[in-house]
């Protein structure tokens, strides 16, 4: 008999499946169970991340342009050359900032409808209420690690994968290095009010915004990983669950949001 939860073959006699554990006689979802949808919004998520992880990149690079104008600014004693300097890389962070905006606002709302639909699934026993999925991000200090236990607990429900723990580890690590990398280089300032101090801080800057590339590259790597795989499973799921006739009832959309 195939298991209802992930299609393998099993006996007749047992009720546990020989593939995934799960109980074969439990439900896909629990009748008149209310989910939401998470594949559209998981690609506008996917999209977002990309889009703000190549803005990263490509910021480091572009970083170059400042510092050789601070370069060439000190040989020629020049402090409008100097002041235009700063206002490429304050454009260049204003861009990168922006994407970062744009992707961790799709993120968290495909992550809190993710973790909405672990409780239609039987089996799933998340530790952590869904609010944390949005909340989390916000609570200062709570925001190191909860998170990426919301990312875990989804992961971990929705997918049968004994990687599940590392891929949303390495995603964490990433997105910490990358955050706290931003925040050293945003509190960096020149030593003095001379050229040379100028141009050291701009060959900081580009050190440190190699590292937080690095992070936001590994980050990024994953949380696609991530969101594709879980969109891909608990639509897969929604999905047997409607033509297996079991009621499900998709959640209602808030007054004045998008549903995507």
């Amino acid at each position: 008999m195939p298991c209802l939860h992930c299609s393998a073959d099993n006996p007749a006699t047992g009720i546990y499946c020989r593939a995934c554990g799960l109980d074969r006689t439990a439900p896909l979802i629990w009748p008149e169970a209310k989910v939401h949808t998470v594949h559209g919004i998981g690609l506008a998520a996917v999209a977002a991340v990309v889009v703000s992880t190549v803005l990263t990149v490509l910021g480091v690079m572009l970083a170059l342009l400042p510092e050789a104008m601070a370069e060439q600014a000190q040989a020629d004693r020049d402090t409008d050359l100097l002041q235009q300097a700063y206002l490429v890389e304050l454009a260049i962070t204003g861009v990168d900032l922006l994407g970062m905006l744009v992707a961790g606002v799709l993120v968290i709302i495909w992550l809190f409808r993710a973790r909405v639909n672990l409780d239609a699934f039987p089996e799933a026993q998340p530790g952590m209420a869904a609010g944390w999925a949005i909340g989390g991000w916000f609570v200062p200090f709570a925001n190191f690690v909860v998170p990426c236990r919301v990312m875990h607990q989804v992961a971990s429900a929705s997918l049968q994968h004994r990687r599940v723990g590392l891929f949303t580890g390495l995603w964490w690590a990433g997105y910490v290095v990358s955050l706290a990398t931003s925040q050293a280089a945003g509190r960096m300032e020149p030593d003095t009010n001379t050229f040379a101090a100028h141009v050291a801080y701009f060959e900081n800057m580009f050190i440190f915004g190699l590292v937080e590339a690095a992070g936001t590259v590994l980050a990024g790597f994953f949380l696609v990983k991530l969101i594709l795989s879980i969109s891909r499973a608990q639509t897969a799921r929604i999905e047997r669950a409607r033509a297996a006739h079991v009621p499900v009832v998709p959640a209602a959309v808030p007054s004045g949001t998008i549903s995507v």
